[in-house]
């Protein structure tokens, strides 16, 4: 299984939308998740900070590539609908 890793920008207003958005995703998937860890040694996602030029950068580390692939399209809408 590879990691599939997301690189998303999130400037400082965005980074309340992207914590609300990060908790109702993993709340959503909390059954699968589970199902995941008792199946697998890997966690289910693993996040980090990087800190770039004014702006922050968000790493996500997905197992499975169905679920990043799930997590960039709803990140992408929410960030949508916030500048709508």
């Amino acid at each position: 299984m590879a990691d599939v890793v997301l690189k998303l920008p999130v400037d400082a207003e965005e980074s309340i939308l992207f914590g609300r958005y990060l908790n109702r995703f993993m709340e959503s998937r909390a059954e699968e998740a589970a199902r995941f860890a008792a199946e697998s040694d890997a966690p289910y996602l693993m996040l980090s900070s990087d800190p770039a030029a004014g702006a922050e950068a968000k790493i996500l580390v997905f197992q499975e590539q169905a679920v990043a692939r799930a997590f960039h399209s709803g990140w992408t809408q929410a960030r949508s609908r916030r500048s709508a």
